[in-house]
């Protein structure tokens, strides 16, 4: 757990610091986004281990993911404020998933 925390920290940072040319950073968020759902599906399959803290957490977490892929899916349109749907939305629930990550790391050493 420890190991999938610190590659999700890594990849975030680097996004952050990405950001700075902006287009290089929309492309790490691609990036940061695969390794994330990737994490959250190898996390969830050890729901049964997980405090129930833990699983409310991971649960908001998919829901969010969810609801920003349905809003994808159904093209909603942001007019003026695109930039929140396509920069600040997806950052956000990266680092809400980071923080889960540590909350996660931090009570289950050997998972």
């Amino acid at each position: 757990m420890k190991t999938l925390y610190q590659l999700n920290k890594i990849v975030l940072i680097i996004t952050l610091i990405l950001y700075l040319t902006l287009i290089l950073g929309l492309y790490a968020q691609v990036v940061l986004g695969a390794i994330q759902l990737l994490s959250a599906l190898s996390i969830t399959c050890y729901w049964k281990q997980l405090k129930n803290d833990n699983k409310k957490q991971l649960l908001t977490y998919w829901l969010i993911v969810i609801l920003y892929g349905i809003g994808w899916l159904l093209e909603i349109d942001l007019n003026d404020f695109r930039w929140i749907g396509i920069t600040i939305i997806p950052m956000s629930i990266a680092i809400y998933f980071v923080w889960l990550l540590n909350n996660v790391k931090n009570v289950y050493h050997d998972i």
